[in-house]
């Protein structure tokens, strides 16, 4: 493929002849068969007619120049009548604007591309609207989702939108892709902020709390009850443990040592009183 700006100016080249003839002044477009009709060729010399050759008889378009099998495959514009209604009916398809079935507007055509073998064109290039709404820069478009190639407006497909290539130094990616990316972000985005403020709602809980408390003997009874509720249950186990264990080693110096029973002395061993004089 080629760029259709690319053809303006190089030289055209008679293999027979092995001389150059002229060169490509510019290009006629066939909107209903989405095509390169012929090459508009300027030639040399004090009279200018304009001369044209049929897509169909260039041999070779290649990088330097046009060529062509014979300098007869130059014809004047009365023997090409199809032709010159083309030409000047002026469909450039550059400039114009790139529109969906559905009446979205995308941009306007910056370049079109022309299949070398066949002049078939081949796809759009564009900027625009739509565009710029996903990525900055340029998109390609296959000409297979075109349906009109007008002289103001090309209508495209509704099918199109989802088959856009943005063009960024060979990186290729279709706005559909891109589109859906945005958005997958965006919902991320959205989803972490709900997050964080139910993250800082709870932290403002708390402090609330705090303050409460502080100020609140009644309160702080409460904060205290809910802290032990939220304690580590290991550490509590291990605090009911010590406190069993320091039961335990009570009650065994209970038995070693056994407190003296007190209690009114026994009548029988009673001494008896001393006799009174």
């Amino acid at each position: 493929m080629r760029k259709s700006k690319r053809f303006e100016s190089m030289p055209v080249i008679s293999l027979e002849e092995g001389q150059q003839i002229g060169h490509v002044k510019s290009l006629v477009v066939d909107p209903a068969g989405k095509k390169v009709a012929a090459l508009i060729i300027e030639q040399k010399g004090w009279f200018k007619e304009q001369r044209f050759i049929p897509y169909h008889k260039v041999k070779s378009a290649g990088s330097d120049a046009i060529t062509i099998e014979k300098t007869a495959s130059v014809e004047r514009a009365a023997s090409l009548p199809d032709i010159v209604k083309l030409a000047r009916e002026k469909v450039g398809v550059i400039g114009a604007r790139l529109v969906a079935e559905n009446g979205t507007l995308l941009g306007n055509v910056d370049e079109y591309y022309v299949d070398l073998a066949t002049g078939t064109i081949a796809g759009l290039e564009f900027s625009g609207n739509l565009l710029n709404s996903f990525i900055k820069g340029r998109a390609f478009l296959d000409t297979i989702y075109v349906r009109t190639l007008g002289k103001e407006v090309v209508v495209i497909t509704n099918e199109a939108l989802d088959n856009i290539f943005k063009l960024d130094g060979g990186l290729q990616e279709t706005v559909k892709n891109i589109r859906e990316t945005t958005g997958h972000l965006w919902e991320n985005t959205v989803q972490k902020t709900k997050d964080l403020g139910t993250t800082l709602n709870k932290s403002i809980e708390k402090v609330k709390k705090d303050i409460k408390a502080a100020t609140n003997p009644e309160g702080e009874e409460a904060l205290s009850a809910d802290r032990e509720k939220n304690e580590d249950p290991a550490a509590a186990g291990l605090s009911a443990v010590t406190t069993q264990k320091a039961g335990l080693e009570k009650n065994e110096r209970i038995v070693e040592n056994p407190p003296s029973q007190a209690g009114p002395p026994n009548e029988e061993n009673r001494t008896p009183p001393p006799p009174q004089a």
